[in-house]
């Protein structure tokens, strides 16, 4: 099951299409290091997941690590953040979060 507060009738292109981003549902929760809240993450079959959190009034930092090579997107926008390893950081604006897909490099 996925909640939206829109009338899904009523939903522009490019709302539908965030939407679809969420379906079809995981069923897997976000596990986060510690009660900061600040870097999640859920593992699925062919992808992994960091939920990056900012409630902070200012830009913020967060950063996670890929033990191997993984193609890193944004999930929202799909901008391409290329190949990574290792250490990722990511800095989020004020109050802010990201969704970031990687998936093992071939």
């Amino acid at each position: 099951m996925v909640l939206s507060g829109d009338d899904l009738t009523r939903l522009d292109a490019d709302r539908l299409l965030l939407l679809r981003k969420l379906l079809p549902p995981t069923g897997v929760a976000a596990r986060f290091a510690d009660a900061e809240l600040g870097v999640g993450t859920a593992a699925q079959a062919d992808r992994r997941l960091v939920f990056l959190l900012n409630a902070d009034d200012a830009p913020r930092t967060r950063s996670f690590r890929l033990e191997v090579r993984h193609r890193v997107r944004e999930l929202w926008t799909g901008e391409d953040l290329g190949l990574r390893e290792g250490e990722v950081a990511l800095t989020l604006a004020a109050r802010s979060g990201r969704v970031v897909v990687c998936m093992r490099d071939a």
